[in-house]
């Protein structure tokens, strides 16, 4: 739900990650004139699909019931809602719940671990319920003891909610203590248009492949990567103003990448769909045409196909 810098930063623990992929990232980058250093090294391998033709979920984050007609149409078949009996209610036919109950970095749960029992017993068996978002990345270099919470939750959907999934999404934080905690499915969230909120020739889509190299040397199997689509900008935002909005070349590019590393994935995310004062506006809700490229005919197209 939240989105933050990823700028590269090699520190020791993503540094000694890289390492023994047997990756000299150091040497492979070039900063441009922004700050911001795209990615020069190694491209990720291809991958093989994980999922069969016409199963993957797809969702937008960041919805009001008001967006879902839309949504629907555009062929997003989740919607992200709290573990809450009136949000889930709302949840229309043909689509299905992803609860929010996580954190963000180091920040405290949206549930304590007692609550977020409470609403797993509740919600577990609840068809309109696909799965359970436990976090938004978070930053075990900071925070190590993060991924025992995050065990500690995913444990108890396995044994508790059958048929549902758990969720995180993952960022360029130390990614292997994440990768053996029990989760089912990890979004990875490189953010490419990035170095500026307006508009630029060329996004890094390496960081695309920089960030699945990360996944790969943490122990992410690929055909649980869920990819997350920038969808946003912060052109109109109070943000720090370092992502601008894809066009609709660059954000063909994005997904080109994407469907190269991750095919067919269980899950694809595009983050955002509503805007957030301090991270995301515009966001694909505006991305209709004219005074915003038109990302969501691409997405209906996508979604659909």
């Amino acid at each position: 739900m939240h989105v933050r810098s990823v700028r590269l930063r090699l520190t020791a623990a993503v540094a000694a990650v890289v390492l023994a992929a047997g990756l000299l990232l150091g040497s492979a980058l070039r900063a441009d004139r922004s700050g911001h250093e795209p990615y020069r090294g190694p491209l990720a391998s291809p991958s093989a699909p994980a999922a069969k033709p016409g199963t993957t979920r797809r969702i937008a984050l960041n919805t009001e019931p008001a967006d879902y007609p839309r949504l629907r149409e555009l062929g997003y078949d989740l919607v992200d809602v709290m573990a809450d009996a009136s949000q889930v209610a709302g949840v229309p036919p043909g689509m299905q719940a992803l609860l929010w109950v996580g954190n963000f970095h180091c920040e405290d749960f949206e549930l304590d671990l007692e609550a977020f029992r409470r609403a797993v017993d509740e919600f577990g068996r609840d068809p309109r319920v696909f799965g359970w978002y436990l976090s938004d990345e978070p930053d075990t270099g900071d925070c190590p003891e993060i991924a025992e919470d995050i065990r500690q939750r995913a444990e108890y959907v396995a044994r508790n909610a059958p048929g549902q999934i758990s969720y995180i999404s993952m960022t360029d934080f130390p990614m292997r203590p994440l990768a053996r905690v029990g989760i089912d499915l990890f979004g990875l969230d490189p953010y490419p248009c990035e170095g500026s909120a307006e508009v630029r020739e060329h996004c890094d889509i390496g960081a695309i492949d920089r960030m699945v190299t990360m996944a790969d040397a943490a122990g992410v199997p690929r055909d649980r990567i869920a990819p997350v689509l920038q969808t946003f900008g912060q052109s109109c935002s109070d943000g720090d103003e370092q992502y601008w909005l894809p066009t609709e070349p660059q954000f063909r590019e994005i997904l080109a990448r994407w469907d190269r590393l991750a095919p067919r994935p269980p899950l694809e995310v595009s983050y955002s769909w509503g805007h957030q004062d301090e991270w995301a506006c515009p966001t694909l809700a505006d991305a209709t045409g004219g005074d915003h490229p038109d990302l969501q005919s691409i997405m209906k197209a996508r979604n659909r196909g």
